[in-house]
């Protein structure tokens, strides 16, 4: 950089008789060129008044950089502790590279945080009470807590300092239960871990059969060590809300509970309760003791607008899929028609989007559970059909559409719609979120569908594998854990960690334009119309098990409903 003075300068300089007019100067780059001459003389021992000895290994550093980031260190210059005498401190149970990790921190202001660096760091960073640094490792942590991960991060956060990284791994576990009966790590949990665990009001489960094979798989891990805790645990476990199917043919089977009296006579509660009348249900429910009573137990699939079959005109129609119950209720309508729409929940609310009615549409609406009422909100920048629908960190995301390449999202506090990115121009689109990424398919007019990843924070979407085979036509999409599953007549899985796809069975019944939906680890199918030339209603429900890798009938109902938009919402509240 040049230090001689320019033309524009003279040109400034005061006349002759005129006053210096008094100006403050400020180095912008003066903080960082401070910091990194002083890291290079740390580097270089340079005036170094201190060290700190870690696994063998001698860390040159200066008092003052480590009593202005650390009030650790401030306190133990300031008190005249034996260190500051010494002029060094040997630290046993502290891991070299966090340590050093920080140190570098200290001098530059900048760390990197990996999943291989970030509990060490926490440690360390809570040590030596850094509190930015902590801060952002219990941000990257709370962020990566995933199925893989969720129950040796709460072992590792199980101690008073990181008590809210903890809570956070515990929610994560009682949010996800219905996807972790079958994890190895929770065979593994002490008895005080797992009854803490199926005794909780907020456990969510999709059925309660989830609960007790949760129960039955962890005796049986260690059935000699675990036996004595049988009954205990199964107090907890509400077999009066098992269906009555799996009570008769599983639980009252099940050699453990049979050959146990304590267990035999939560076994009778629950006949008892299923076989008696309704209107002896609820004296029969308060006469069990040790029950939670909140359970997140109930599940539906609101689907919203739609197609009528015989005059192709879209209609308003809103119904309410009982997963646990197999039944289909019809609620309040929607303000406007709208076929090939989309739906999405997000805090406890269902917004119908976009969609067809004479025309693509922008308007978009939200549905209130508890009251049942649809509600108009402000319609989206681009009208849309057949787009992609998801929600991430409390926005909702519309993604392309027919012949639609924008993509925007709207947040609830402002009731506005922001533009982001474009996506490819396509035919179909549809979207989900897998961990920090949305992943968008978007299927052109020749058939070829295109998978792209769009990170918010970097805010630019990336194009991986394509799906195989095609020419595709309408799809659905689903996530789960780190796959994707792209459900169609040749369905598909995407490994979004290798950037592969796989074929998965297909579909026991051949539909178009049906409606596709998540609940714990079944895909559900729903609705749709055949296929073939002589158009009707396919009235099925089939699931597909992720574990299981196969497809099951779940039921046949008269849904009567194609091209409609899904999604889940669940809870306690009243359904007509």
């Amino acid at each position: 950089m040049s230090n001689s003075v320019s033309d524009s300068d003279v040109s400034e300089v005061a006349s002759e008789g005129e006053q210096f007019v008094a100006e403050e100067c400020k180095n912008s780059d003066y903080g960082n060129a401070f910091l990194d001459t002083l890291n290079k003389m740390r580097i270089d021992q340079m005036n170094c008044d201190f060290s700190l000895e870690v696994e063998g290994e001698t860390i040159y550093v200066h008092r003052l950089a480590l009593a202005v980031a650390s009030p650790y260190f401030a306190a133990m210059f300031k008190n005249n502790m034996k260190e500051k005498a010494v002029g060094s401190i040997k630290y046993e149970d502290n891991n070299l590279t966090a340590v050093k990790n920080i140190i570098e921190y200290i001098y530059s202001g900048q760390i990197t945080l990996t999943e291989e660096n970030v509990q060490a760091i926490y440690s360390t960073s809570d040590y030596f009470q850094i509190a930015w640094v902590k801060k952002k490792c219990l941000q990257f942590l709370v962020r990566n807590i995933r199925l893989d991960n969720c129950f040796q991060i709460r072992r590792f956060a199980d101690k008073p300092p990181f008590k809210e990284l903890y809570e956070c791994c515990y929610n994560y576990i009682l949010e996800n239960f219905d996807k972790l009966i079958n994890n190895e790590e929770l065979l593994r949990l002490s008895f005080e871990e797992i009854q803490e665990l199926i005794k909780d009001d907020r456990l969510s489960v999709k059925l309660e059969e989830n609960a007790y094979k949760a129960v039955i798989n962890w005796i049986k891990y260690d059935l000699e060590e675990r036996k004595t805790y049988l009954a205990k645990l199964m107090s907890h476990v509400r077999l009066v809300f098992v269906k009555t199917e799996f009570l008769r043919d599983c639980v009252a089977n099940e050699s453990l509970l049979q050959n146990d009296l304590q267990c035999n006579k939560f076994l009778i509660q629950g006949l008892s309760y299923q076989l008696a009348p309704v209107s002896k249900q609820s004296s029969l429910l308060s006469q069990i003791k040790d029950i939670p009573r909140n359970r997140n137990a109930k599940v539906y699939v609101v689907l919203a607008g739609g197609r009528d079959l015989v005059t192709k005109e879209a209609h308003r129609t809103c119904k309410i899929y009982d997963v646990a119950n197999s039944k289909i209720s019809r609620t309040a309508d929607m303000n406007n028609p709208r076929a090939r729409n989309s739906v999405i929940a997000l805090n406890n609310a269902v917004y119908a989007v976009g969609g067809h009615d004479d025309g693509r549409l922008r308007s978009a609406e939200h549905y209130d559970v508890d009251n049942q009422k649809w509600t108009h909100i402000a319609p989206m920048n681009n009208a849309r059909d057949n787009f992609g629908i998801c929600a991430y960190n409390d926005l909702i995301y519309v993604i392309g559409g027919r012949n639609v390449s924008s993509v925007e999202n709207y947040r609830v506090a402002t009731n506005k719609w922001y533009a982001c990115p474009d996506v490819t121009i396509a035919e179909c689109t549809r979207a989900t979120v897998v961990e920090n990424a949305i992943y968008s398919l978007c299927c052109g007019s020749d058939g070829i569908i295109l998978c792209t990843r769009f990170d918010p924070r970097e805010g630019q979407w990336s194009e991986l594998n394509r799906v195989p085979g095609g020419p595709h036509g309408i799809f659905e999409l689903c996530a789960y854990d780190r796959s994707l599953f792209f459900i169609a007549k040749d369905c598909a899985r995407f490994d979004t960690r290798i950037n592969k796809w796989e074929s998965m069975p297909s579909m026991l019944s051949e539909r178009y334009a049906y409606s596709a939906a998540i609940v714990a680890d079944d895909i559900y199918v729903l609705g749709g119309r055949t296929i073939s030339s002589d158009w009707a209603y396919v009235q099925s429900v089939e699931s597909f098990n992720i574990h299981n890798n196969e497809w099951t009938a779940v039921d046949t109902i008269e849904i009567e409903l194609w091209t409609a938009g899904a999604s889940v919402i669940s809870g306690d509240f009243y359904i007509n």
